[in-house]
């Protein structure tokens, strides 16, 4: 089986997708979109992504993309224990000038550069890996936020290692692929939901609907629905899958009173690594 990732060789991405499924086959992508095109028109069979970090919050690029999506849905999930490190070609931090990563990763250890190098230019790219390689390419006044197995294939020291600003740093990653998954007792469903029209109460009444069921919400989003101003799409993950008896009642009822809903699938609770 072939599944899709972020990036090359030793990005999180990859990291996650080597504990997702040791046996498949990773295929390195350039952007998260191109991983749910190629998931969508089935030219492979699963792709990972992350969605949400515990420092950093929702990956919103890719919430967006999945809004998209038709045919793909979310089969899985696995939770990454994310610890950062300052790579460089050199020995020490005497020459470094510019530090690359991933967006999500600058993010996550910023005060430690404010702390300890407040010169340095953080440069975003599109992933860690990558961020590695081009340290490597241009020498002594580069760095990379990376692991440590990303700094090892580019030949790259570790300066210093959990620069994460959370050392509780998490971030959970979905698998997509186009099969329906089976209840296994312990799921997760997530969902999106929009109003016709924005009226007091009506947040409440989708939330009503699940407490009357004793169902758990484990998150709960907005994002602008990018239509106009005060328009906002509802982002919900909750305990159960979608087939069971209680679960089908909220979302029979959700969909009488929104103006969308997407159900983005159910899928089993995955494990923290």
């Amino acid at each position: 089986m072939e599944l899709g990732y972020l990036g090359p060789m030793g990005s999180y991405s990859y990291t996650a997708a080597k504990y997702y499924d040791p046996k498949s086959l990773l295929v390195g992508m350039k952007t998260f979109r191109e991983i749910i095109t190629t998931v969508e028109e089935g030219s492979i069979e699963e792709g990972i992504l992350p969605i949400e970090n515990s420092t950093e919050g929702a990956v919103t690029q890719v919430m967006d993309n999945l809004m998209e999506t038709e045919e793909s849905k979310i089969q899985g999930e696995i939770i990454l224990q994310v610890r950062h490190n300052l790579l460089t070609v050199a020995e020490d931090a005497s020459e470094l000038k510019y530090v690359l990563s991933h967006p999500q990763a600058l993010e996550q250890c910023r005060e430690f550069f404010a702390n300890q190098f407040p010169e340095v230019v953080l440069i975003p790219c599109e992933s860690s890996s990558t961020a590695c390689k081009i340290a490597k390419e241009k020498g002594i006044e580069y760095g990379a936020i990376g692991n440590i197995l990303a700094g090892e294939n580019n030949g790259l020291h570790t300066l210093y290692k959990d620069i994460q600003d959370n050392l509780n740093n998490q971030t959970r990653f979905v698998i997509i692929g186009r099969k329906n998954t089976v209840p296994t007792g312990k799921d997760k469903t997530s969902i999106a939901f929009s109003f016709h029209d924005d009226f007091p109460g009506s947040l409440h009444s989708i939330l009503k609907e699940f407490a009357e069921e004793n169902i758990n919400l484990t998150r709960i989003e907005s994002r602008p629905a990018k239509t106009e101003l005060g328009r906002y799409i509802f982002y919900v993950d909750f305990n159960g899958h979608q087939e069971d008896l209680q679960c089908k009642r909220v979302l029979n009822n959700i969909e009488k009173i929104t103006n969308k809903l997407k159900i983005f699938g159910s899928y089993p609770i995955g494990q923290i690594y």
